[in-house]
């Protein structure tokens, strides 16, 4: 019996949407060449949102400045300054603000030094409650002045209104970064203690922490966990207690190294993961199941330079620089994932050439929005492109899919032994191999079609309640409960 089975299914042929970016059009009146990294999103009537940061290095006009556009990237109200620090402070600088809008509401998340020379950033919230008109500052930077080198954050609005922040900061240039949750219930006002989430610092930095929210309220955390002998190992870190308490899984097993995740959440709570290689792919993944199996990752982009990822309900698309070309191309899935596109331009004429791109993006109702800043651009400034989703059409086509086949598990959860088996006959033994929640292998078994596995490592030592993950070649991986 083969191990690898091929199954002809009737199922949908999408024909894609044929999504066509406008050229880009410049979001801020003011032209700098202190111009950094900027943000977009789009809000519940598709408004668009933008932010960018200038640093003002001796002018006195640093801050985080925003603009909006309500005619659908037509035009765009005059620069709004979101955060404008004393101007005693010129050598302030500011960076990496992120937008998410809800209603009226438009929230703005951002890191903040007062000097150029500091090794100390605070991360700070504002809030605008009339579609970005005016924005409500607040005066201390996130409960218990959390503050350092900062590597990253990410942030959503849950299905009650909260703000749900992650984001890595490291005490001083020399210590370990460390990914951090918190969570305001008063609109930005306040948030939480950040709590620390579960990771073993001594050996270990948490990068780039990425979040999303079910519509149940639960809370999904991935971070880029990095260490000398491992390299880059991605945690998935699930809550449904509001963040108070975190069940953290290893994925790497399952989808090897990656660095800089990207997750979203679509329709019945499918999981979306994009990330980068440690040889500059992009690779997408998903979960159907609250994160337990992930599919085997998607190879999307070779050799990119700079890419973004954005998605809603079945909808999903990237976009990247070629590092070769530095054009700018994108695909789109209309079908969670399944099937993709073959690489596009995003623009027949390149508009900014010579120029790599600083990337958002997002996707909500019938838009797609590209956020841009182009580097190292004569005007820099903040840019935004956008198109009209138009959903395919689907037809139905006979197309092969190649399943694996399963191992089976009873009981499953277990608390003494459980019997891992497959139906068909095996020609030849396998190996399963078998890890705890971190990623660690704790038993090799020789597998010929049934076993039994009584929850131990391989010396014999019973293992602790939790999950395991259980894994053979040509086989789909199975999760194990061990309880009590």
């Amino acid at each position: 019996m083969k191990n690898l089975i091929k199954v002809i299914l009737i199922l949908p042929a999408f024909v894609f949407a044929n999504i066509e970016f406008n050229n880009p059009v410049m979001c801020s009146n003011l032209i700098s060449d202190w111009w950094s990294s900027g943000h977009g999103c789009i809000g519940d009537n598709n408004e668009l949102y933008e932010a960018w940061t200038h640093t003002g290095l001796g002018s006195g006009e640093g801050g985080i400045y925003f603009a909006a556009s309500y005619d659908t990237n037509q035009t765009w109200s005059s620069d709004i300054t979101i955060h404008y620090w004393d101007q005693t402070w010129v050598h302030a600088e500011y960076t990496r603000p992120r937008l998410a809008a809800t209603g009226d509401t438009v929230y703005c998340i951002y890191w903040l030094r007062p000097e150029h020379s500091a090794t100390i950033w605070h991360l700070y919230c504002s809030r605008s409650d009339n579609f970005g008109v005016s924005w409500n500052i607040f005066d201390i930077s996130i409960t218990g002045a959390y503050s350092g080198s900062m590597n990253g954050h990410d942030f959503m609005i849950g299905p009650d209104k909260s703000v749900n922040l992650v984001f890595s900061t490291a005490a001083t240039w020399l210590s370990r970064p460390r990914p951090f949750f918190c969570r305001s219930n008063n609109g930005g006002v306040t948030f939480s203690s950040p709590q620390l989430l579960p990771c073993d610092t001594t050996t270990t930095s948490g990068l780039q922490p990425t979040i999303a929210v079910s519509n149940s309220g639960t809370i999904f955390i991935i971070t880029d966990y990095r260490d000398s002998q491992r390299g880059h190992q991605l945690y998935l870190a699930v809550s449904t207690d509001s963040g108070a308490t975190f069940d953290t899984t290893n994925l790497s097993p399952m989808l090897g190294e990656g660095m800089y995740p990207d997750l979203h959440i679509g329709s019945n709570n499918h999981l979306y993961l994009c990330y980068e290689s440690t040889e500059d792919e992009i690779k997408f993944s998903k979960s159907t199941d609250g994160g337990l199996t992930w599919q085997t990752p998607n190879l999307l982009v070779s050799n990119e330079f700079s890419w973004a990822f954005g998605a809603e309900d079945t909808r999903l698309i990237v976009v990247w620089n070629d590092d070769a070309s530095w054009d700018t191309y994108f695909r789109i899935s209309e079908d969670g994932g399944t099937s993709w596109t073959e690489m596009t331009r995003v623009w027949q004429t390149t508009p900014f050439p010579g120029d790599w791109l600083q990337l958002s993006l997002d996707v909500r109702n019938d838009l797609t929005t590209i956020s841009m800043h182009p580097e190292p651009g004569n005007v820099e400034a903040q840019y935004c492109s956008h198109a009209i989703w138009t959903p395919g059409v689907a037809e139905p086509v006979k197309q092969p899919r190649v399943t694996y086949p399963k191992l089976t598990a009873v009981p499953n959860p277990f608390s003494s032994f459980t019997r891992l088996s497959y139906s068909e006959k095996m020609k030849q033994p396998k190996i399963l191999s078998i890890f705890n929640s971190t990623g660690r292998l704790i038993q090799k078994i020789e597998f010929n079609g049934s076993i039994t596995w009584n929850g131990c490592d391989q010396k014999g030592n019973r293992l602790p309640n939790g999950v395991y993950l259980v894994r053979a070649d040509g086989y789909e991986p199975i999760r194990l409960v061990l309880s009590e």
